[in-house]
């Protein structure tokens, strides 16, 4: 099941209850706060004869999908922590078994997306009307992503955090990890090649570069391949979200089999905070150092160490091999929504 772009995700109403739900929980997402509607969500389920268990191991998890006796038709699994998390779950779990984030992290991109609430009473309203919905999912070096893919300073930024984190985090966290990116990051040109091997189809491997205006939903470049972009700031969404509330690429629709691709050209301190200017106020999509692509598959290089990182976590350095993956993750749509 998949929607074309600006539609709203088709829901389906299945007769297949759930009657078992697994908590996966992060014992390090976000600040900790309300992990007692953890506790809460486990006695409610319970109370409504749904076998509930809580486990902060994957391996336990994947153990139990792999149970042939115990099927997974009616099993359902929540996802308690931050967007990391949820992406973690979803990688080790088949397309068809369907997930309810209870967001618990910094910035719960892909709750907040979907309006889904960490209160056990929701949670619970959620999994007790189980209606399913599909949405993408991006792939980068094999590590799973739900919300965006990005390389550059804010990646340098991440992985600051990721080698000083110790327990929950809180976005004064992030202070020491941008004063370190500020005074040792370089900007390195970063190279995006889209896959030769691409068929976009008929939505069109679209560009515009310098100006927001043009519909690339009209464009109808079957089997065209862009040619390469360089810029310093480079990143992929699959959600139109991004951290403390910032509209990088507005566009990104979640159910279209594409990622949208958005590179800012120049690098150092002054043009990144000409950019996150343009970028607060909503002109940075005018902006002639601005690229926008939709793409299924590419690769990004760097001739120097540039990190990049999944929903809000470390994952390495380039080079890193992205695509998309239509259709790859079934949520519960949230009982408010």
């Amino acid at each position: 099941m998949s929607t074309s772009r600006n539609q709203t995700p088709e829901f389906e109403r299945s007769d297949r209850k759930i009657r078992e739900v697994w908590i996966a929980a992060s014992p390090k997402a976000g600040s900790g706060a309300g992990r007692n509607q953890i506790d809460q969500l486990v006695t409610l389920l319970r109370g409504h004869g749904i076998d509930c268990r809580v486990t902060h191991s994957i391996d336990a998890l994947q153990k139990r999908v792999a149970d042939e006796a115990m099927g997974t038709q009616h099993f359902a699994v929540v996802a308690a922590g931050g967007d990391g998390t949820i992406a973690l779950v979803a990688q080790n779990l088949p397309p068809e078994i369907p997930i309810v984030p209870m967001p618990m992290g910094t910035e719960n991109l892909l709750a907040r997306h979907w309006k889904f609430s960490p209160m056990a009473a929701d949670v619970a309203a959620t999994i007790e009307r189980g209606e399913r919905f599909q949405m993408d999912a991006g792939l980068a070096n094999g590590k799973l992503f739900l919300v965006m893919v990005t390389a550059g300073m804010d990646a340098e930024v991440v992985r600051g955090m990721h080698l000083t984190r110790r327990g929950h985090i809180r976005r004064w966290s992030y202070a020491r990890p941008i004063l370190r990116a500020l005074s040792r990051y370089s900007y390195p040109v970063i190279r995006s090649v889209e896959d030769e091997s691409d068929d976009i189809g008929e939505n069109g491997a679209s560009d515009s570069s310098g100006d927001g205006i043009i519909d690339r939903d009209e464009q109808s470049n079957a089997g065209v391949v862009n040619g390469p972009i360089e810029a310093c700031w480079m990143m992929a969404f699959n959600l139109p979200r991004y951290a403390a509330g910032l509209g990088i690429e507005p566009d990104a629709t979640p159910n279209d089999g594409l990622l949208d691709v958005l590179a800012m050209r120049r690098g150092y301190l002054w043009s990144g905070l000409n950019y996150l200017a343009r970028i607060k106020l909503g002109w940075h999509l005018l902006h002639p150092d601005v690229t926008r692509r939709r793409v299924k598959r590419m690769t990004w290089t760097a001739p120097a160490r540039v990190p990049y990182q999944v929903d809000g976590d470390y994952a390495g350095r380039l080079p890193v091999k992205i695509e998309v993956l239509p259709n790859r993750v079934t949520l519960l749509r949230p009982s408010k929504a």
